[in-house]
């Protein structure tokens, strides 16, 4: 990879994790700034356990999303970004230029879905 592909890409992937660090930052907040459930009928309850769950599940993602970047980040310091963690093979250009953080070649990602869907 010529190195002025990498150094975009690099800086696709530290801008997309401010940004996801600071949607996870407003999550958080907005977790924190949750209301009393004491005075709430049973409507507003399951509404209200609802967002909680979805807000968690949101941070929950954001927090494995942060991982993957923090790890691409390592694997370009490292001298390996472009290598498949699975099969060792390159992962081709267009697929880091898609997902940046993207840690398996096409075909392993493909192989690792069948197998959990499967």
């Amino acid at each position: 990879m010529r190195a002025v592909e990498q150094k975009r890409l690099r800086g696709q992937l530290e801008q997309k994790r401010r940004d996801v660090f600071e949607s996870y930052r407003r999550t958080q907040a907005a977790n924190r700034e949750s209301g009393e459930e004491g005075l709430l009928d049973l409507a507003d309850r399951a509404t209200e356990s609802y967002r909680k769950e979805f807000l968690y599940s949101l941070t929950d993602n954001e927090r494995n999303l942060l991982r993957q970047l923090d790890e691409a980040l390592n694997r370009m310091d490292e001298g390996n970004y472009e290598e498949c963690q699975s099969c060792g093979e390159k992962i081709g250009l267009q697929r880091l230029k898609a997902i940046p953080w993207a840690h398996q070649c096409i075909e392993c990602q493909e192989k690792e879905e069948a197998a959990r869907h499967g």
